[in-house]
């Protein structure tokens, strides 16, 4: 009779550890940030290769404490990006609330042109090594929330030079967008 106890104690153990187990599984992810490119000149590239170290977001009213992540995906290129096509580089939880900031911090830039645009490796620069949106963005505790930070390459007046910048008005929580992996 004792040991017959034992056995189901055990079993009823093992049963309360798995039901534990399954009902602390992660949680689907509140925010996602991707990215995608506005098309100007773009046209111009075979490849536009952007290796990103690392994004963050602001919350609302807090100018220094920013929250930083290092992305899932660390080279997007571009080119497979234009119109509403946009890719992941970033998904999991935040605290839910409002945002203002989404920043992008970029180590490396590497182009390739086409040949109607003269072929060979592009002169592409960024104004610093992080591209920052400033759009007003709320995170619930129900959902996700998918920030696309869109991206665009102009030419540098006359220059053979391009600049990377964002491009605002097409970036947001609001944006829609086609998922590209």
């Amino acid at each position: 009779m004792k040991t017959r106890f034992l056995v189901v104690a055990a079993i009823l153990g093992i049963l309360a550890l798995v039901v534990s187990a399954c009902s602390s599984s992660p949680t689907q992810a509140n925010l996602r940030l991707l990215v995608s490119d506005q098309p100007n000149l773009i046209g111009d590239f075979s490849h536009l290769y952007v290796t990103i170290s690392s994004v963050g977001v602001l919350p609302a009213g807090n100018n220094s404490t920013w929250q930083q992540f290092t992305p899932s995906i660390a080279t997007v290129d571009l080119t497979t990006l234009q119109g509403n096509n946009a890719e992941q580089i970033w998904s999991g939880n935040v605290t839910p609330g409002q945002y203002d900031k989404v920043f992008i911090n970029i180590s490396n830039v590497e182009g390739n042109l086409t040949a109607s645009a003269g072929g060979g490796t592009a002169n592409v620069k960024l104004p610093s090594d992080k591209l920052q949106i400033s759009k007003p963005f709320t995170v619930s505790g129900n959902g996700t929330t998918s920030f696309v930070f869109d991206i665009t390459v102009i030419k540098a007046g006359n220059s053979s030079q391009y600049i990377l910048e964002p491009q605002i008005a097409s970036s947001g929580a609001d944006q829609a967008f086609k998922e590209v992996k």
